[in-house]
């Protein structure tokens, strides 16, 4: 269905223009959405890990001890942790 100024009245010429424009070009709409998330996601995955290595950093070693990690092992450990999320 195509909608044009013929089949809406002036009130809605541009509401019916978006909507022509995203029909058209609905493919590069959700790639674009895609990428973003795809982007969001990774934004966040990184800020959680950093949030965990600090957690385990700020940590005593016996402490890392108790739960089987030495202070080298952090930054994979954390990235585990994270990848099983």
């Amino acid at each position: 269905m195509t909608v044009n100024s013929h089949t809406v009245g002036p009130e809605n010429r541009y509401a019916a223009t978006a909507f022509n424009f995203l029909l058209k070009n609905s493919h590069r709409f959700l790639s674009m959405l895609a990428w973003i998330g795809g982007k969001a996601n990774s934004a966040l995955k990184t800020m959680q890990v950093a949030r965990m290595m600090s957690t385990l950093s700020n940590m005593s070693d016996h402490q890392l001890a108790q739960i089987g990690i030495q202070r080298s092992d952090i930054p994979k450990y954390a990235e585990t942790l994270m990848a099983n999320e």
